[in-house]
C-alpha cells in the first residue's frame, strides 16, 4: 500500500497555493503624506484625477523610502493528528497512532520583510486654468513575506513576493472654478514568487485516484480532509513558484469638487484588474519512494519535477469618498473612507503544466488545475488628517485610520495576516523656495492581535501579530507660475508707483477665463488654502503686480 501510496501523490500537483491578497497587501502609503483623495499635488494622478484640473504649476514629485514589518504566528493545533511518518488514510485512526505532541501551542515563527519604496508623479498644465495632465509610477499593491522553512506554518505557506506596480496616464478637466474631472489609465506589471509545503492529503485529486480501481483504497482524503489524516511526512512535498509575471490594464475616475476656499469634496473610483501570473514552478520529489521504489511498475518520477505555472487573479475595486475643511488658516483637516470590494476575489486559479507529470496509464495529462477558495469579504478604510502650518515654511501633519479584515476566520493564513488594522502617521512639508519643497513622512499599520479558533481543516488557528512600516522622502519641484503672477522680490520698475488714483482701474485688459474672479480670490496669498492641499501648491511664495503710478502735480496741473 505504501508504494500505491507513492504513486499517487505525485498525481495530486495541483496544490492551492496560497497567496496573500486581503487588506495587507494594501502598501502602507502611495505618494507623500501630503497626498490624498482631496489635495493638490502630482500624486492626484493616482489618488483622484479629477483633481489634477485644480492644479496651476507644473509639478514634479519623487520619493524613495524603506518599508519595513514585523508578522508573528504561533499556530495552535486544535484536532488530533497522527505521527508524521504513519500511513493512516481514513478515520477512525488508532489512538496509539496520535501524536500527544502535536497538539496546542506550536512553535512561534516571525517573518521581519524590509523592502523598498519608490513614487515618480508628474502634473503638466495643457491648458491653462482647464487641462492638466498627470502621469506616474507607483506600488500600490505589495507583500513581502519569508517565513522559516520548515516551521509549523510551512502547510499554509514559507515565502510570498507580490509586487503590481502602475504605470498611469491621467487627464483632469477643470469645468468650472467649482468642480474638476478626472480619469487615468494604469498599466500594471505584476511579479509574484512563492514557497510552501503541499500537504496532498488535502486534495480531492489524490483522494479520488487512491479510492478508484485498480488501487480501492478507501481514504479521507480530499479538501475537506479531517485532521487525522493530514500533514503526514509522505504527502509533504516542497513546491515554489517563481519568476511569475503578469500583465494587466486598469482604469480610475474621480470628481474633484471646491464650493469655497475652505471646502473640498472628491468621489474616486478604480477598477482594479485582472491578472494572470505566468512562472514556473518546481517540485521536491527527491525521495525513493517517487524516484526509484516504483519503477519496476512502471512509475518514476524525476527527483525535481518542473515546468510552467499559471496563476490568475484579481486586483479588487474600490470606492472612495474625500472631503477636507480648512478651518483656520493654518488648521485644516482632511480624510477620506473606502471601500474596497475584496468579495470579488474568492478564489485563486492555479495550474501546473508539464510533460513530468503526464501518467497515461493513470489517464492523466500534463496539466493539472486547482481552485484555492477564499470567500473574502469587503473592506471599509478610513483615514483623517489633521494639517498645521507651523511657520510660513513648514507644515505638519498627523494621521490617524483604520482598516477593517478581508480574511474571515475560516480561510486566514499567514500569506493574509489579516486583522482589525490601526494606521498612525506623521509627516512635514518644508518649503525652501517657492520652487522646491521637502518632504518626509513616517507611517505605520498595525493589527490588534488577532486569534484565531475556527480555521478550516486547522490550518490557520492561532494567533497573528502585524506591524508595517514605511519612511518616505519625497521630493516637490515646481516649474513656471500661473499666468500673470511672478515671484516675491522679483526686480520692478525704479519708478513703480504705489498707489492708483481714485477709480483707475488696475486691469486694463479683461481675462479671457471666465472664471478669472473666483481663481484671483483663490490664489489670494492672505487667503485660506483649498482644504487638504498644500498652502503654497500651484503658485509658490508670489504677489500680483504693483499697481500704476498716481499722476504727478506736473502733469494734473
Amino acid at each position: 500500500m505504501r508504494r500505491a501510496l507513492a504513486a499517487l501523490a505525485v498525481l495530486a500537483t495541483a496544490l492551492p497555493a496560497s497567496t496573500a491578497r486581503a487588506s495587507g497587501f494594501d502598501a502602507p502609503l502611495v505618494g507623500s503624506g501630503q497626498s490624498g483623495p482631496v489635495s493638490d499635488d502630482a500624486a492626484a494622478t493616482w489618488w483622484n484625477p479629477g483633481r489634477l484640473g485644480m492644479l496651476k504649476q507644473t509639478e514634479l514629485q519623487l520619493g524613495a523610502g524603506v518599508v519595513l514589518g514585523s508578522i508573528g504566528y504561533q499556530r495552535d493545533l486544535r484536532g488530533p493528528y497522527q505521527f508524521s511518518d504513519n500511513l493512516g488514510f481514513k478515520t477512525p485512526i488508532d489512538p496509539a497512532d496520535i501524536d500527544p505532541n502535536k497538539a496546542g501551542s506550536q512553535e512561534k515563527v516571525r517573518a521581519n520583510p524590509v523592502g523598498p519604496a519608490f513614487d515618480l508623479y508628474a502634473a503638466i498644465p495643457a491648458i491653462p486654468n482647464r487641462l492638466v495632465i498627470g502621469l506616474g509610477v507607483g506600488i500600490p499593491y505589495v507583500a513581502l513575506l519569508s517565513f522559516p522553512k520548515g516551521g509549523p506554518q510551512r502547510f499554509a505557506g514559507e515565502s510570498i513576493l507580490l509586487a503590481a506596480p502602475h504605470a498611469t496616464a491621467a487627464l483632469g478637466v477643470r469645468l468650472h472654478r467649482v468642480i474638476s474631472l478626472g480619469a487615468g489609465v494604469s498599466y500594471v506589471l505584476g511579479t509574484l514568487s512563492l514557497s510552501k509545503v503541499q500537504d496532498f492529503g488535502a486534495v480531492d485529486l489524490f483522494g479520488d485516484a487512491l479510492a478508484k480501481p485498480p488501487i480501492g483504497q478507501a481514504n479521507d482524503f480530499g479538501v475537506d480532509a479531517p485532521s487525522e489524516v493530514r500533514e503526514l511526512d509522505a504527502l509533504a512535498r516542497p513546491i515554489e513558484i517563481k519568476q511569475a509575471i503578469a500583465h494587466g490594464i486598469s482604469f480610475h475616475a474621480g470628481v474633484a469638487l471646491q464650493p469655497t476656499d475652505k471646502l473640498a469634496i472628491s468621489l474616486v473610483y478604480h477598477h482594479g484588474a485582472n491578472l494572470t501570473f505566468h512562472g514556473k514552478f518546481r517540485l521536491d520529489m527527491n525521495d525513493d519512494l517517487f524516484t526509484q521504489d516504483l519503477a519496476a511498475q512502471g512509475l518514476q518520477y524525476k527527483p525535481v519535477v518542473a515546468g510552467k505555472a499559471t496563476v490568475k487573479l484579481r486586483m479588487p475595486k474600490r470606492v472612495t469618498l474625500g472631503a477636507g475643511y480648512q478651518i483656520t488658516k493654518r488648521f485644516g483637516l482632511d480624510g477620506f473612507v473606502s471601500y474596497v470590494f475584496y468579495q470579488d476575489f474568492d478564489r485563486i486559479r492555479i495550474r501546473l503544466s508539464s510533460p513530468d507529470l503526464a501518467q497515461p496509464a493513470l489517464g492523466l495529462g500534463p496539466n493539472n488545475d486547482q481552485n484555492l477558495v477564499r470567500n473574502w469579504k469587503g473592506t471599509v478604510n478610513t483615514e483623517v488628517n489633521a494639517r498645521i502650518e507651523a511657520t510660513k515654511k513648514l507644515r505638519v501633519s498627523v494621521t490617524a485610520g483604520y482598516n477593517s479584515p478581508a480574511s474571515p476566520d475560516a480561510t486566514l493564513d499567514v500569506f493574509s495576516p489579516d486583522g482589525h488594522r490601526l494606521i498612525v502617521g506623521a509627516g512635514i512639508r518644508h518649503r525652501f523656495t517657492d520652487r522646491v519643497a521637502l518632504l518626509a513622512d513616517a507611517k505605520a499599520q498595525f493589527i490588534v492581535p488577532r486569534t484565531n479558533t475556527n480555521s478550516d481543516y486547522d490550518l490557520g488557528n492561532g494567533k497573528y501579530t502585524m506591524f508595517i512600516g514605511v519612511l518616505m522622502l519625497h521630493g516637490q519641484f515646481y516649474f513656471g507660475l500661473p499666468k500673470g503672477r511672478r515671484h516675491r522680490g522679483a526686480p520692478t520698475p525704479a519708478n513703480a508707483p504705489a498707489a492708483a488714483p481714485p477709480g483707475a482701474g488696475t486691469n486694463a485688459t479683461a481675462t479671457a477665463d471666465p472664471d478669472a474672479a473666483g481663481d484671483a480670490a483663490r490664489d489670494d496669498d492672505d487667503a485660506a488654502p483649498p482644504a487638504g492641499s498644500p498652502a503654497d501648491a500651484g503658485h509658490g511664495d508670489v504677489v500680483p503686480p504693483p499697481p500704476p503710478p498716481p499722476p504727478s502735480p506736473k502733469h494734473a496741473a
